[in-house]
C-alpha cells in the first residue's frame, strides 16, 4: 500500500513539473526610449534663407512652424525665409513613436535683419530740358511731391529734388495752360525757397510755407522774353526778419548778383535746374546735408501754383503744408 502512494505521489509532481514547462516565462515590457530634438536659434536677412540644423533621436520626422509668418516663413525641410526685420519663434516637434519614441518638441528664436543694400550710385542729372535722366533715378534716392487739385494754388503740379555732393537738382512741372502771357508782364516769376541749415529755428516766411524756416529765396525766370524758355539765372536774397517771422524780409540781392548759382533748361510744362552748393557756400549759406525747400511760380506777379500744397480742409484752412525735406546721397 505505502508503495502504491508513493508512486501516485511521484506521478502527480512528474505533472506539476511538466506543466510549468508548456507555460512560457512572461517579457518584460520594454519601455519607449524619449526622443530628443538639437537645434539652434538662427539669424537671416530680409529676402534670404537660411536652413536650421536641426536633429532628433527619434525615428519621426521632425516638423517646423513659425510664430508669425510676417516676419518669416518657414518650409517642410526647415528652410526659413526672411519676410520683414524682427523676431519671432519656430516651433519644433517629432510626433510619438508607439513603443519606440516618445514625442518631443523644442522652439528656437529666428531674428529677421534688415538687408544690408549697397548704397545706390551717385547719378548726375544733365541740364539739357530732355529729362530722362529724371526717370532713371533710384527710388528713395530723391524727394517728390504733387499738387493737390484743390489747393488754393494748384498751378504747380509735380516737384522732384535730387541732391548731391556738389550740386541740388530740381525738376517741376506746371499746368501751361494756367500760364497765360499778359503784354504787359514779361516774365513768369518761379521762386525757390530753401532752408539751408535744415534748422527750423532759423529763417522765416510763413506766407507759402507753415514751417516759417526759410533762409534763402532764389527769384528768377522761366520765361525770359515771355516766348522762349531760358536757363534759370535768379537774384539770390537771404532772410533778414525776425525768426520764423512772416513776410517779405529779404536783403538786397547785390552782393550776389554775379550769377552762376544756377542753370536751367526745359520746355512748356516741364524745367529743370541745378543749384551750385559751392556758391552757396562762398557767400555763407552751405546747403546741409538735410535741407527743406519750397516752390511758387506766379502770374502777374500773384502766386498761382505752391508745392508743397494741401487742399483747404476743416483742420488746415489755408492748405499751408511744411517745405519739402530733402536728403543729400553720398
Amino acid at each position: 500500500m505505502k508503495k502504491v502512494l508513493f508512486l501516485m505521489a511521484t506521478l502527480a509532481m512528474v505533472g506539476f513539473v511538466s506543466c510549468n514547462k508548456d507555460k512560457p516565462t512572461p517579457t518584460p515590457e520594454k519601455k519607449a526610449e524619449t526622443a530628443t530634438i538639437t537645434a539652434g536659434d538662427v539669424t537671416v536677412e530680409v529676402g534670404k534663407t537660411v536652413k536650421i540644423n536641426a536633429s532628433t533621436n527619434s525615428t519621426a520626422a521632425i516638423t517646423f512652424a513659425v510664430a508669425d509668418a510676417s516676419i518669416a516663413t518657414v518650409s517642410s525641410d526647415g528652410t526659413v525665409t526672411g519676410v520683414k526685420a524682427g523676431s519671432t519663434t519656430i516651433g519644433l516637434q517629432v510626433a510619438e513613436v508607439k513603443d519606440k519614441f516618445t514625442a518631443a518638441s523644442k522652439t528656437i528664436n529666428v531674428t529677421v535683419t534688415a538687408a544690408d543694400n549697397p548704397p545706390a550710385p551717385i547719378a548726375t542729372i544733365t541740364i539739357d530740358g530732355k529729362f530722362d535722366d529724371w526717370a532713371a533715378l533710384q527710388k528713395g534716392t530723391f524727394s517728390q511731391t504733387f499738387g493737390d487739385d484743390e489747393a488754393t494754388h494748384p498751378v504747380l503740379t509735380h516737384c522732384k529734388v535730387y541732391a548731391v555732393a556738389d550740386y541740388v537738382y530740381v525738376y517741376f512741372e506746371y499746368d501751361k495752360e494756367s500760364i497765360e502771357h499778359e503784354p504787359d508782364v514779361e516774365h513768369v516769376p518761379f521762386h525757390c525757397y530753401i532752408n539751408t541749415d535744415g534748422d527750423e529755428s532759423t529763417g522765416g516766411f510763413a506766407d507759402q510755407f507753415s514751417d516759417a524756416c526759410t533762409d534763402i529765396l532764389l527769384e528768377g525766370f522761366i520765361y525770359p522774353d515771355g516766348l522762349e524758355i531760358g536757363s534759370y539765372d535768379p537774384d539770390v536774397f537771404d532772410w533778414i526778419g525776425e525768426p520764423n517771422a512772416s513776410g517779405w524780409s529779404w536783403c538786397d540781392p547785390a552782393l550776389y548778383s554775379d550769377g552762376g548759382v544756377c542753370q536751367g533748361a526745359g520746355v512748356e510744362g516741364k524745367y529743370e535746374f541745378l543749384i551750385d552748393r559751392a556758391v552757396f557756400a562762398s557767400f555763407g549759406y552751405p546747403i546741409a546735408d538735410v535741407f527743406s525747400i519750397g516752390f511758387d511760380i506766379q502770374q502777374g506777379w500773384e502766386s498761382v501754383g505752391v508745392l508743397p500744397n494741401a487742399a483747404p480742409s476743416e483742420d488746415n484752412a489755408s492748405g499751408v503744408v511744411p517745405s519739402m525735406k530733402v536728403t543729400t546721397q553720398k
